[in-house]
């Protein structure tokens, strides 16, 4: 119980049984006070030194502000504050708590490649939030979250007013390639931020976009039975990953080879949705000669982050300890780095081959050794796995 009330974020059920081994009694005589038990009393006692939960982003951020609570939101090692201030207004609900130390800030001032990102399972439940936007980076193939920001809704308003005080906090912070989703709102602020910054998509999102339009046009059965359609489909997902310059001439070979396999029919639904979703966005579709081309990285910190806070809409509180927690194992991460060490394990054998695969196709198509048609013929089965996620979803189906 003292752990608890002196604020150690340690999860109840490792709390539990360290201090039973401390004890050294028999297992007869800790099973007459198991866990279940005493879980209700440990919660009570690490809320003590808590206040109320507030019900609403301006309150939330009156709490961590004020001197007395300032270590809700003090990190684990206590040397810094993992809590930055509020941007926007409540008023026109462009609200948002950012959440980055001091430390952190020294960091991104070197940073040169970001990946923006949000989730709402961690949303803290009944705080009128909408999700929780990540910003991080890649080092080393390791996935570096720098800054989180709760957000009450997300507009292009409340996008462009986060990254203002994230600017004003760190004006040194100058990427100059950026990753993230179609959302239009956050890639035109996120434009408007970093003028001098390119800014590409994430081609994971886009080839899962295809795959789900696919099923909804019900093109589903005909992708399995055509082995036409299904090369076609398939090389709608691989458009991204050709030079910007190709991209229409690509679009057009794919419209060719229907009409010529007669498949256009079945074909021209989808097409018609790339023109209208797809078109006007091509200057952010390619990732060609990109080192990353997802935000894959970011989904994975989503993951870690959902499992800090340990539930779906936590209470505020367990939102901040999944904070404190993430924030911590990133610091350790950065120092083992460093110290020119690896934090995590090393790339799969099928994604440096699929790199390699890229790149290769990429220099034939540049030195005119292959047809743009041929390079999205090969080029789509690197990314046939996300396409199969949005024609399937996530239930395991026999791949197209």
């Amino acid at each position: 119980m003292d752990r608890c009330r002196r604020g150690d974020h340690t999860p109840y059920r490792v709390m539990y049984h360290e201090e039973r081994r401390k004890l050294r009694i028999s297992r007869q005589a800790a099973a007459r006070i198991p866990l279940v038990s005493l879980r209700s009393s440990m919660r009570r006692a690490r809320l003590e030194n808590r206040p109320r939960i507030p019900h609403s982003l301006k309150d939330f951020d009156k709490v961590l502000r004020s001197r007395r609570y300032r270590r809700l939101s003090r990190t684990m090692d206590g040397k810094d504050n993992v809590y930055a201030g509020r941007a926007g207004s409540a008023a026109d609900k462009t609200i948002s708590l950012i959440f980055v130390t001091r430390r952190m800030r020294r960091y991104m001032r070197k940073v040169k490649r970001i990946f923006c990102d949000g989730t709402f399972s961690p949303v803290p439940r009944g705080m009128k939030a909408y999700q929780v936007w990540t910003i991080s980076t890649i080092r080393e193939h390791h996935v570096v979250p720098l800054v989180r920001v709760l957000m009450r809704r997300r507009t292009r308003k409340a996008y462009e007013a986060a990254l203002e005080k994230i600017q004003a906090l760190v004006p040194q912070f100058k990427p100059q390639h950026i990753f993230a989703d179609y959302e239009s709102g956050e890639q035109k602020a996120l434009a408007n931020a970093f003028p001098d910054a390119d800014c590409s998509g994430c081609l994971f999102h886009y080839a899962k976009s295809v795959g789900g339009k696919s099923k909804k046009l019900g093109m589903t059965k005909k992708i399995k039975d055509s082995p036409h359609v299904r090369r076609v489909v398939r090389s709608f997902c691989a458009l991204p990953l050709l030079p910007q310059s190709y991209i229409i001439r690509g679009y057009n070979s794919l419209l060719k080879t229907a009409t010529k396999k007669r498949v256009a029919a079945t074909i021209l639904p989808l097409a018609n949705y790339w023109q209208t979703q797809w078109l006007n966005k091509v200057h952010l579709l390619s990732v060609s000669g990109c080192e990353d081309r997802t935000t894959n990285g970011s989904e994975c910190d989503n993951r870690m982050f959902q499992d800090a806070v340990r539930q779906a809409r936590p209470n505020c509180w367990d939102f901040m300890d999944g904070v404190l927690e993430m924030e911590d194992c990133t610091h350790q991460d950065i120092a083992v780095m460093e110290a020119l060490r690896r934090p995590s394990r090393i790339r799969s054998t099928a994604a440096v081959s699929n790199d390699s695969k890229i790149q290769a196709l990429t220099r034939q198509l540049e030195e005119g050794l292959i047809s743009v048609r041929g390079f999205l013929k090969t080029a789509s089965y690197t990314i046939v796995g996300a396409f199969n996620r949005g024609l399937n979803g996530k239930k395991k189906k026999k791949n197209v």
